[in-house]
């Protein structure tokens, strides 16, 4: 199974840059009889990844077994008086994985299903091109990328590192290409555009002279290729990053939310209903902002607490002189290991159920069972799947797989904040 990550340009450090660097490398392609070392690999050094991560740039990685076998750079910016644009500046995909939509998956992790203007990147390779198009669900038309080219280049020139003022491009509604003087391997190019053109997806961006790269990018006005519900579900279960970019943007407010108002309530019905004595140990699974690990670490219990939204978080109030009885630990609930056995685990809210594949929500519980010593307790909740179906079916029902635009337009339900009605056990 393929795992995707994300994490702020500013702050990818070396060892994941370093996989960067080897992947690159190795995989990326070969210079051109005018290139810079013909018939050799392109390579770039960490030192070089690490000046294409600029402040504002995003990088996205998809791995398998724990190897890194793909990776994507992107920076979000803002088009003037026409909306957000996704550039992909760099991109790559191990040999070995590449047609089984890696790339439209990491690409995807970028955007999801963003209202953005424009989602774009300048590549010599046709499999980019196509990961492009079935991320966004839009055919590159030249046409429409000559209506916005002056808008979109001078944008580059800002951004992106191999554009520049003397770039020139050639952009109409036949073809569209820009000189980037990047004087990769054409060799392989003709049997890639084989494989990736047919009768229904004919190459619409043009031929490619050595040196030039396409000009590729989708808008959001465009008519959108219908999904096979088969990759809409690949889609929806593609990033990690979309369930824990959300409990990060969470993590602020917690502490005026209703719902987070009741764990002493919560703590004390647990300990009600375990029995289980003061100065026992505890693990919290999905501890959130930590007001349980804190609650009980307040009447005398030893607790381990773990999460895995970390990046740009508060976490100010995991500080050992605030809560000394407390070890946060950050770490995914569905792989972390910890070298103990507690008496007593909570896994409390929608932890359980924050994945659309159970399989992977099943892992966060086989996971917890085996870090509970003989005899000891586990105190969960889990969303009520029928009554959120009820209201669904009143208020918001349709099928994701005919209209997964829908999911833009969706109110955004105010129930946790202002009743905080989710997990009342004590009353």
């Amino acid at each position: 199974m393929y795992h995707f990550h994300r994490k702020e340009g500013s702050r990818v450090g070396s060892a994941l840059i370093a996989e960067m660097s080897e992947l690159y490398s190795y995989h990326y392609g070969g210079w051109g009889p005018e290139g810079a070392k013909p018939g050799q690999s392109i390579k770039l050094s960490p030192e070089q990844i690490k000046k294409r991560l600029p402040e504002g740039s995003f990088l996205v990685w998809a791995t398998a077994f724990g190897s890194m076998i793909g990776y994507a750079i992107a920076i979000h910016t803002q088009l003037p008086g026409l909306g957000n644009v996704a550039w992909i500046t760099q991109f790559v995909v191990h040999k070995d994985h590449r047609k089984v939509d890696v790339g439209r998956s990491l690409l995807f992790s970028i955007w999801k299903f963003s209202d953005f203007f424009a989602w774009g990147l300048l590549s010599a390779n046709p499999y980019a091109i196509r990961a492009l198009e079935k991320a966004t669900r839009r055919r590159c038309q030249p046409k429409l990328i000559e209506k916005y080219a002056n808008e979109l280049l001078a944008l580059g020139e800002r951004h992106v590192h191999y554009l520049g003022h003397s770039k020139k491009f050639v952009i109409n509604e036949h073809e569209s290409r820009v000189d980037t003087a990047f004087n990769i391997d054409h060799s392989e190019l003709r049997e890639m555009l084989n494989n990736a053109t047919n009768d229904e997806k004919p190459w619409t961006l043009g031929a490619l002279p050595i040196g030039w790269e396409w000009c590729a990018f989708t808008f959001h006005c465009q008519a959108q290729i219908p999904l096979a519900v088969k990759e809409l579900e690949d889609m929806l279960l593609a990033s990690d990053d979309i369930t824990k970019q959300a409990y990060s943007r969470m993590q602020p407010q917690w502490k005026s939310h209703r719902w987070a108002q009741y764990a002493k309530e919560e703590v004390e019905f647990i300990r009600r209903y375990s029995g289980v004595p003061s100065g026992s140990s505890v693990l919290d699974f999905g501890c959130g902002d930590g007001r349980h690990a804190i609650e009980l670490a307040k009447v005398g219990f030893d607790v381990t607490a773990v999460d895995y939204a970390k990046e740009g978080d508060d976490t100010s109030y995991k500080s050992p002189s605030i809560c000394p009885g407390v070890k946060f630990h950050h770490g995914d609930c569905r792989t972390t290991e910890i070298s103990k056995k507690y008496d007593l685990g909570i896994c409390l809210y929608d932890v359980v159920g924050s994945y659309a594949d159970d399989s992977r929500n099943l892992e966060i519980l086989k996971n917890l069972s085996k870090h509970i010593a003989d005899g000891g307790y586990v105190f969960l909740s889990v969303m009520n799947m029928e009554l959120t179906e009820r209201m669904a079916q009143a208020q918001n029902w349709f099928s994701i797989s005919v209209d997964p635009d829908k999911l833009l337009s969706l109110p955004p339900s105010k129930i946790m904040e202002t009743t905080g009605d989710v997990f009342i056990a004590f009353s």
